[in-house]
Parts: C-alpha cells; structure tokens; sequence
C-alpha cells in the first residue's frame, strides 16, 4: 500500500505572511519550493509552531493554495480556535514556523460535466487547488496530473454568518459558480436573506443540474457531511469526502485518526492521515 508520509519532507521556514481573511480565519503563506511542486489537491500539512512545545504535537491544516510556476510558496487556511492555532496566529512575517508535508491521499482527478463542492466551517480549504485543477487553470503535482476535467464547478458553501466566509473571490477567480447558505441569513454583501442550511443549497444546485453528469466532493463538519452523503447516495452521485479527523501524527504511527470505513466483510479502522483524508463516502460508517 502505497504510504504518502513516505515522500513528505519536513522544513522549518519564514512565513512569508500571516494575514486575516475572515473572522477568525486566517491564511498563512510559506516559501517551500520543494513541496510545492509534488502537491496534490486534497493533500495536507502538520505545522506547529516552534518557538515552544505547549503544544508539542502539530495540527492538520489542509492546503489551500500553492505556486507551481517556480516561485514555490503555499497557503494554508485555519480557524483561530484552539492552543496550537492560536500561537500561530500571533506569528509575524519572518517568524519560524515548523511543516512536515505534504501527506494523505488527495482528491482523484476524474472527468465529469459538473463538479459540485461543498464545504461547511472551515471546509473550504481543500477546494482553490481543486476548483483550478478541474477548470485547468492549473495543473498539480510533481508528474503534472490531468487538468480541465470539469465542465463547470459549483461551489455550495454554509457558514453560520457572512462573516466567516473566507476567499469568496479567489473561488469566483478559479471559475467557481458560488452558492452561499448562512445559519443567520446573512449575506457577504451586507444584505440579509433566508436563514438556509448548505445541503438546501445542494438540493437547489442538484434540482437545476438534473442531466448533467455530477460529481460531489464535501469536506466540514460531520453531521454535515453524512448528510450530503446521503442525499448523495439517494440520487446515485459519486461522492468524496474529505474527513476532519483531529490528528497527532499525521505519518500514520499514533492511529488517533481512525475512521470506520467499509470492507466486503464488514468494516475496518483505517487512518485518515495515511488512507485519507479524502475517501468514497458511501465506504463510511458514520455511526
């Protein structure tokens, strides 16, 4: 089997900059040629912070966005919510940060009229790289893989107010058709609207693409994503989904990131930093 750890490298860097881009959400960018040029969309980093050890171990942070053209810098997006994100958010340019990178799986180029993307919270990140590679503005990897293979890409994206929302125009910049649900009806521009879920936005995107050929990739909270799993699973549409799994290793040793996915016998443990992040959602057993 073959193990991404196994080509991932680890560097301590500058960042280049450290900037808010949303409430309590910001994008960090670091100069790492390197693994710039063998990242795939899907894929992750373990960053920390080290200028202490509290907390000693790393934190997942999906990536974002990365150049390909020889300038070798990548972003990573990330909620200020806990110990390890929070000490990365004081971080100025030119302070240190620790990446071991990139590892997991990734999402499978695969051609189809319409890919529809849905993230909820900080879901999102997985999505720039993968928006450019299907509308082949943008090729990934070390063997640059296919590009070009969606026809059109939507982008259904649920947040509990506007102001989380975070890269709104570097989506509609990658072509994506956006599709914005917010718990409190709020809108980016201001305005207020029908308070909406963003597997009602789905539905809607669904309904209005009935002979197209889709294919759906999800990434947020569970709850969440065993939803769009089932709506999914009831029209017969392909569906990945990239698990949130909290992660201490990131290299598959601490088996802290299980998931119960599927087997023809029953169901098995796998990892979701080795075997994943991103698995057929009709593989997951979510309870």
């Amino acid at each position: 089997m073959t193990c991404f750890a196994d080509t991932a490298t680890s560097i301590v860097t500058p960042l280049v900059h450290n900037q808010t881009i949303a409430q309590d959400t910001k994008r960090m960018r670091f100069h790492a040629p390197e693994m710039a040029a063998c990242v795939i969309p899907g894929q992750f980093f373990m960053v920390r912070n080290p200028a202490g050890n509290d907390p000693l171990i790393g934190r997942a942070l999906a990536l974002y966005d990365a150049a390909q053209d020889g300038s070798g810098w990548i972003d990573l997006v990330y909620l200020v919510k806990g110990k390890l994100t929070s000490s990365l958010a004081q971080l100025h340019p030119g302070a240190p940060v620790s990446v071991w990178g990139p590892l997991g799986n990734g999402f499978t180029p695969k051609t189809t009229e319409h890919l529809i993307m849905v993230a909820g919270g900080i879901g999102q990140t997985p999505f720039l790289t993968l928006a450019k590679e299907a509308m082949g503005s943008q090729a990934f990897g070390k063997q640059p893989r296919a590009s070009g293979y969606a026809s059109k890409v939507s982008f259904c994206y649920g947040a509990r107010k506007a102001s989380y929302l975070a890269g709104l125009d570097q989506f509609e910049s990658a072509g994506c058709r956006l599709h914005i649900a917010t718990d409190d009806g709020s809108r980016p521009d201001g305005s207020t609207a029908q308070p909406q879920l963003v597997t009602e936005s789905l539905l809607q995107v669904l309904d209005a693409s009935q002979a197209e050929n889709c294919r759906i990739v999800c990434c947020g909270p569970e709850p969440m994503m065993e939803a769009v799993a089932q709506i999914a699973e009831q029209r017969n549409i392909e569906c990945d989904v990239s698990l949130e799994t909290p992660m201490a290793c990131g290299i598959g040793l601490c088996f802290t990131c299980v998931a119960k996915i599927g087997t023809e016998a029953d169901w098995d443990y796998k990892r979701t930093c080795v075997e994943g992040p991103v698995f057929d959602s009709r593989s997951i057993v979510w309870h």
